[in-house]
């Protein structure tokens, strides 16, 4: 896991299981790895990864972006959780 400035946002980036995930600041999260959305609304997005699921909480999320294993999700986010 790495973190880098990057003029008024940060970057904390993490390989987990041959899934990256890029957080900018806490209003953009950049997934690649996905294989597919289980749960999708405003306060909540579940991503299924294979070993596991990805939880983002927040308000006002959407994904802004999604192919065949990358997702891009916009919004505010105030927790991100792993579920086995």
């Amino acid at each position: 896991m790495y973190m880098k400035k990057n003029k008024d946002i940060s970057v904390l980036a993490a390989n987990l299981s041959g899934v990256h995930m890029e957080i900018n600041g806490n209003r953009e999260i950049i997934l690649e790895g996905s294989r597919g959305v289980v749960e999708y609304g405003e306060n909540s997005i579940k991503i299924n990864t294979g070993k596991y699921i990805i939880s983002f909480q927040g308000r006002g999320l959407h994904i802004k972006c999604m192919t065949d294993c990358d997702i891009v999700i916009h919004g505010f986010i105030t927790s991100i959780e792993y579920i086995m």
